[in-house]
């Protein structure tokens, strides 16, 4: 099993990145949560059930871009 959790902040919310995958010859999987850095819950985790990353660059930037949209009010749109 790999796996990676990245934490950063973003307009004032923290955001955390998990991407994993059980051996090196399957697809990265990917998970978000978000939370305000003045306190309370992280949200619900987000997790990309439509799509599997063939890279962990590519899932790190969808789940950002996933954050983005999270903090923005527009979590259900993992389109882009």
């Amino acid at each position: 099993m790999q796996k990676k959790v990245d934490l950063s902040t973003r307009q004032g919310h923290l955001v955390e990145v998990v991407i994993e995958r059980p051996d090196e010859h399957q697809s990265w999987s990917l998970a978000v949560r978000v939370r305000d850095t003045r306190g309370g819950a992280w949200s619900e985790p987000w997790v990309d059930v439509r799509r599997d990353y063939f890279t962990c660059h590519d899932a790190l930037a969808a789940g950002k871009a996933q954050a983005a949209r999270m903090i923005g009010g527009d979590a259900q749109d993992a389109s882009g």
